[in-house]
């Protein structure tokens, strides 16, 4: 990939999932086509969208997912922030 940096984000549909949690083509994507791809040391930034409301228990989960995806591929992610003042039960 010829890009120096990433920023990637998705949102959280698949409530209750272990994995493929946007409902999007990113989840194909992500155990598709992720793993297959040289992207050892790619910096990476990662946002999350989601309704921390009326979504408590799985607000952003799929950002998570996608650190997990990414740091499995071997990119190093950067711009983490605290979750504090956010009204969710578990992410």
């Amino acid at each position: 990939m010829s890009k120096d940096a990433l920023i990637v984000g998705a949102p959280t549909w698949h409530t209750g999932a272990d994995t493929e949690r946007s409902g999007t083509q990113w989840d194909q994507w992500l155990y598709n086509t992720l793993p297959n791809m040289n992207l050892k040391d790619k910096k990476v930034a990662i946002f999350g969208c989601g309704d921390q409301e009326s979504y408590s228990d799985y607000y952003c989960d799929a950002a998570g997912e996608l650190y997990d995806c990414f740091i499995k591929a071997g990119c190093k992610v950067y711009g983490m922030t605290s979750t504090d003042g956010y009204n969710h039960q578990a992410s």
